[in-house]
């Protein structure tokens, strides 16, 4: 191919990856559109960048709206404050640099509390991970700009991407930093050599805002950096360059360290890290968490597809063994020129992101809550690359294969016909792949019922009742899970659910309409009754349950609004 012919498949290549990208982003920003409520997690993350005083409720205490919403905006003076974002997440268990992004686009609105403060961070981040992802396809396929088309279409309609941009926390910021990590070590083994500014200074940058992002970046570096010094020893026959490259991935974690030196006790000693550790050396769950994670990865990614993918492939190649076996006499030539130039590090390239996603996937699995379908998240740095690698074993086993199927033929003609019908079928495959997904799961993190139970609580706000929300002691943090619904009363009751004396509030023995938040676990006729229970009540004998929600229950009494 000339050059003029190269220069112009390559703009063709980006003319069809930005149509594509416009149309994925257009999907995501759609189902931006359609998240109704929020995670308790995704709480955290406004009331973690956005803190005043503390959240904090006080037992048979009134607060209004304002107070309320207050801990989960950045308030006109508040604006900018990364050393106490810092602080807060101390109190944690996360680094900070997700929860810096995150109130420098909330400081942009002081006093706003939306879910589109969130989205637009993870609108972004998605933007720039589809770019990363094509990009790395690109070079792992030795240029290929089909497959590395497919492969973004491919994850970027997936359930499971639409999942990680509606999620309100660092996941979509993390495979940034992961797929950008890929890039550079990629690049490096494809280009044969280390030098520090195309290659060093700008792996040990990633290194230090990914792994400030979210401390599974450290799992990823961990299994890749693995990989890469034993590719740059088995290369080099000498530790020179290894060497180099350990220094400055040692320099970004010291000054990870200088910016954030409580992340050794986060990682190790806190809540979470003592958890993942226990859990990671429990041989007994290996196995139900392995099929866990690979059922969500299957469903969400694959369309539940995945097991016969992977049976095909391996067909496939138990095919092409066999065949070779028995025409190992005939020519290599034609072979090579059937099957096209494959250059030499191509079989390093799909070494080292086969051996980082196996490690990441297993190590995650391992560690990770298990949260039902919402624990896709955890998975989503590497979705991509998953992908990538199935297509690339397909590609190979589809060229050798041909190969050996024409190599008795005189006719490149023959072959490239049969590629491209082979690549019109992994268009339509991909598509039915990406349909047959959505028709067996949702996008995870819509909260879609939420609006009903929103609507109800602003009409009954509007027709006077009054909101009472009885709380677990030691469980606070389950109020967030209700704050979309409880910022729709100008005020709130806030009471312990294990009290035993009656409560008495004049405004409350007066009401005409109540509704009740009580906390799962209490006792609900006890507590109920220490309301209710009083006969010159007007809500006296009305008590119905409205919803079940994730940690409290919703009663109402009195008049209620239609």
């Amino acid at each position: 191919m000339d050059a003029l012919s190269y220069k112009k498949k390559k703009v063709r290549y980006l003319f069809y990856f930005i149509a594509l990208w416009v149309l994925q982003m257009t999907a995501a920003f759609w189902f931006c559109t359609q998240k109704q409520g929020f995670h308790e997690d995704e709480y955290y993350t406004y009331y973690s960048t956005a803190r005043t005083n503390g959240f904090y409720v006080e037992d048979g205490r009134w607060m209004d709206r304002d107070t309320y919403r207050d801990e989960f905006v950045v308030l006109s003076g508040q604006r900018f404050q990364y050393g106490l974002v810092r602080q807060v997440q101390s109190w944690d268990v996360h680094p900070p640099m997700y929860y810096w992004v995150f109130h420098t686009a909330a400081s942009l609105v002081p006093g706003v509390f939306s879910k589109w403060i969130g989205l637009s961070v993870n609108l972004l981040f998605h933007g720039i991970n589809l770019i990363l992802l094509t990009y790395l396809s690109y070079l792992a396929a030795g240029e290929d700009g089909k497959l590395a088309l497919l492969v973004t279409f491919v994850y970027g309609f997936c359930p499971a991407a639409m999942s990680g941009v509606v999620f309100i926390r660092m996941y979509e910021m993390l495979t940034t930093f992961v797929l950008l990590c890929a890039v550079w070590h990629v690049r490096a083994i494809k280009r044969m050599e280390l030098s520090v500014m195309q290659d060093l200074l700008p792996m040990a940058i990633t290194t230090y805002i990914g792994f400030l992002t979210q401390y599974y970046y450290f799992i990823f570096l961990f299994f890749l950096s693995c990989f890469f010094c034993v590719w740059l020893l088995y290369r080099d026959r000498k530790l020179d360059n290894c060497l180099r490259y350990g220094f400055f991935q040692a320099a970004a974690f010291g000054f990870a360290y200088v910016t954030y030196p409580v992340f050794p006790a986060q990682m190790f000693r806190g809540q979470r890290g003592a958890q993942a550790t226990e859990s990671f050396f429990d041989l007994s769950n290996t196995f139900e968490r392995l099929c866990f994670f690979s059922d969500l990865m299957n469903r969400y990614v694959f369309g539940g597809l995945l097991s016969a993918i992977l049976l095909v492939l391996v067909a496939a190649g138990a095919a092409y063994l066999w065949v070779i076996g028995k025409k190992r006499g005939e020519s290599r030539c034609k072979t090579e020129f059937l099957a096209g130039n494959v250059r030499h590090d191509a079989g390093a390239v799909y070494g080292a992101l086969l051996f980082v996603v196996v490690g990441y996937f297993v190590t995650v699995s391992k560690t990770a809550l298990l949260l039902g379908d919402t624990s896709v998240r955890y998975q989503l740095p590497i979705y991509g690359i998953v992908v990538l690698l199935v297509f690339l074993a397909g590609r190979a086993l589809w060229r050798k294969g041909a190969v050996q199927a024409h190599s008795g033929q005189d006719g490149k003609h023959s072959f490239a016909t049969y590629t491209k019908g082979a690549e019109w079928f992994a268009v339509i495959f991909c598509v039915v792949m990406t349909v047959w997904g959505y028709q067996k799961n949702e996008v995870e993190f819509l909260y879609r019922e939420d609006a009903a139970q929103t609507a109800f609580a602003r009409e009954q706000a509007e027709g006077g009742a009054l909101a009472v929300y009885m709380y677990n002691p030691g469980e606070e943090w389950c109020i967030w899970d209700v704050t979309n619904e409880l910022l729709a009363y100008p005020e709130v009751y806030f009471v312990r659910a294990d009290g035993t004396e009656e409560i008495r509030d004049k405004r409350i023995e007066k009401a005409k309409a109540l509704v009740v938040y009580l906390a799962k676990g209490a006792d609900v006729r006890g507590q109920l009754d220490r309301l209710y229970q009083k006969d010159d009540m007007p809500v006296q004998n009305s008590l119905q349950l409205m919803f079940e929600e994730k940690y409290c229950d919703v009663y109402s009494a009195g008049e209620l609004i239609e």
